[in-house]
């Protein structure tokens, strides 16, 4: 035959994992429903032979019960109307009916044992429940299904005294204050004491409830496994009641023996108090005299019963603990600054926290249930999943990776995502990951590639830079040694003092990564004209078509224009249309001629300048070269040394928030637009 079935109606895990424990060493079996429309299922589809409904938890009891009394008559129904905390003393109650009915396996003898604990026709389960002093309804006890065999009627209101107390407990030192009370009310025993058994001192601790009421010296621990205490020593291993009839020539080898045989005891027994799984306690009693069998029954019984509570009081403490360490972590990842998300094993979120929504700009019911790809491009998720395969080949429980986070607004954000693998009994269940934005960083990075490219090329523009006026000096040094007249030495003077600011100007932009700090307005001809006297120019000539005040650091915008004006002389060559002209150079080339000018405003009115250009009449720029022109490593290795100072020009007017386009000009040549207008550069 199979074994009776009793449902168990809560929404309460913590409450469906108790009956399910309490029942564990019954031959029953436990199904559980969450609601009433679980239950009804469960009623239809399946032979149930009891249900207990936890009336805390089910929104509508009488119509559940109305359902069961319509659907399977026959079947009995425990109903509690107790809070949670009176949860376990019912389940116990339950375990005990079951655990004591005989013939077990018969579902009427099943039924029989649940309704005994409730009678019929109450006006609202259908099942007469009574006030108990408090107020609160509850099954009856009766004493048919809880007596025991030829037990006397005192040692059976021990315990059934034990019995009906330990309903409504929820706490241990509840259960060792109810043993010795009950157990000590009559002459049979003379003291009684619960102790609890630490597995990892390995010793019995008596516990303590209300030391001020006793008279024995219970301040004290038993060793358990050096020998000393054998009674208890026996009851934790073997699991069965221990008994010592006659202490007098065996008071060492048994708890506060001393203390009991002079205060008359001559007998002790040692219950252990224990489920299938674990070890609780000890509970000792004492007697006057040698213990009967109809005692001993009795020391079991109440044994037992504790034991059902202690097992369920511990797993509302296990279930409690898991519920406050999930929630704990819930708020953990709730109000985690990096997204974090749950994937199952197709890719689909499962779980997202708010940060995750944040960064996406989706809802969390946006994401949930949606595949991973609504974020993350194919070459990411692919990346992804090869990281997921490594994982589960190896032994790795983690690793990292980047890839690119598409907002619901279609911007992509840079991310750090570590990735762990969720698997169960060697089955992959999917994924779950931590998910940083890292735009700051990765801008850090470019920056610190971006200065370091720069530190590389400073040893070249030093010496670019420097070469002019220490060529100029040093002229003017022979010229100075050639006629002996000081009349020179001040131009000397000019050429080192232009070295020492591009010095301190290199430094200071090694130090700081910018080229322009300090602003104000300039007049662009005086800083042009000045540009021109820093740099040997030959026979080629300036000439500035418009000017005005432009806001720039004077100091920065000097070394911009002394690097066009070098660009044109060194590579601008002979000049066609000063050829056309028929001007010559002293040497009888064609000189060169640069000219400065301003940009028109973008309508065409009068309004300010836009700009400003410089641009000469030489052979202009080479037509393959002209988009990596202020690339410094391309031109640091070309034949025609372009770029260094060109490179220099640009990382001014960037500097200043310029942007800067190479043209050609309307005779040929080189031309360079310099923009007020354009955004600051995001790199610095």
């Amino acid at each position: 035959m199979s074994r009776p079935r009793v449902l168990c109606v809560s929404s309460d895990r913590s409450t469906r994992a108790s009956v399910t424990l309490a029942l564990t060493d019954t031959p029953v079996n436990v199904v559980v429903a969450q609601c009433t429309s679980d239950a009804v299922e469960r009623l239809a589809q399946q032979s149930i032979d009891a249900i207990v409904i936890d009336a805390s938890t089910v929104a509508n009891v009488p119509a559940l019960v109305d359902t069961v009394e319509s659907e399977s008559p026959e079947t009995p129904t425990f109903v509690h109307w107790g809070d949670t905390e009176t949860d376990a003393g019912s389940v116990a109650v339950l375990s005990e009916v079951v655990a004591r009915t005989e013939d077990t396996e018969s579902p009427d003898r099943l039924a029989d044992a649940v309704t005994g604990r409730v009678n019929a026709d109450s006006s609202a389960t259908t099942n007469d429940a009574r006030s108990d002093s408090s107020g609160t309804d509850r099954p009856l006890e009766t004493d048919d299904n809880q007596r025991i065999p030829g037990l006397p009627a005192d040692l059976e209101a021990v315990v059934s005294g034990v019995r009906r107390r330990l309903v409504d407990v929820t706490s241990p030192v509840a259960v060792e204050r109810i043993l010795r009370e009950e157990f000590t009310a009559t002459d049979r025993f003379g003291f009684a004491w619960v102790g609890e058994y630490d597995r990892g001192e390995r010793e019995v601790v008596p516990w303590l409830t209300d030391p001020d009421s006793m008279e024995w010296p219970m301040q004290r621990t038993f060793p358990i496994g050096d020998g000393e205490q054998p009674l208890l020593e026996r009851a934790l291993r073997t699991g069965k009641l221990q008994t010592l009839q006659h202490i007098a020539n065996n008071r060492d080898g048994v708890p506060f023996g001393d203390h009991a045989f002079d205060r008359g005891v001559h007998a002790v027994a040692v219950a252990p108090l224990s489920s299938s799984d674990d070890v609780y306690g000890v509970f000792v009693v004492y007697a006057p005299e040698p213990f009967a069998e109809a005692e001993r029954t009795a020391i079991r019984a109440a044994a037992d019963a504790s034991s059902h509570v202690l097992e369920t009081i511990v797993a509302r403490g296990a279930l409690a603990q898991q519920e406050r360490s999930l929630r704990r972590y819930e708020r953990l990842v709730e109000t985690a600054g990096d997204g974090m998300y749950v994937l199952d094993e197709h890719g689909h979120f499962m779980t997202v926290n708010d940060a995750l929504t944040e960064m996406t700009g989706y809802s969390r019911e946006g994401l949930l249930g949606e595949h991973a790809s609504l974020v993350f491009d194919p070459d990411d998720i692919e990346a992804g999943e090869a990281k997921i395969r490594s994982l589960l080949a190896s032994e790795t429980s983690t690793d990292t990776l980047e890839l690119y986070l598409e907002t619901k607004t279609g911007d992509r954000v840079p991310c750090e995502v570590q990735i762990a693998v969720l698997v169960h009994d060697g089955e992959y269940l999917g994924s779950v990951a931590v998910i940083r934005d890292i735009t700051e960083r990765k801008r850090s990075e470019r920056k610190l590639r971006e200065q370091n490219e720069r530190l590389d090329a400073f040893a070249r523009i030093v010496s670019h830079d420097l070469r002019n006026p220490l060529s100029v000096a040093q002229g003017y040094l022979d010229l100075l040694e050639e006629t002996e007249s000081l009349e020179h030495a001040e131009n000397v003077r000019d050429g080192l003092d232009r070295m020492e600011s591009i010095v301190e100007d290199v430094l200071a932009i090694a130090r700081d990564g910018q080229w322009a700090t300090d602003t104000e307005p300039v007049d662009l001809e005086s800083v042009a004209r000045d540009a021109w006297e820093y740099v040997s120019t030959a026979d080629a000539s300036l000439s500035v078509a418009e000017t005005t005040a432009i806001e720039a650091d004077r100091s920065r915008l000097l070394r911009l224009l002394e690097n066009l004006f070098r660009n044109a002389v060194e590579h601008g060559s002979t000049s066609p249309a000063s050829q056309a002209r028929g001007e010559t150079g002293n040497d009888g080339d064609t000189a060169l001629s640069v000219r400065i000018g301003l940009l028109e405003s973008s309508d065409g009115t009068d309004a300010e300048p836009r700009g400003f250009f410089v641009e000469d009449d030489g052979a202009g720029l080479p037509e393959n070269m002209r988009h990596e022109l202020f690339d410094p490593s391309v031109s640091s290795s070309s034949s025609d040394g372009l770029g260094i100072g060109l490179w220099v020009v640009r990382e001014v007017a960037t500097g200043h928030g310029w942007s800067v386009t190479a043209a050609e000009s309307e005779t040929g040549g080189a031309r360079f637009e310099f923009a007020f207008d354009a955004e600051p550069d995001d790199r610095r």
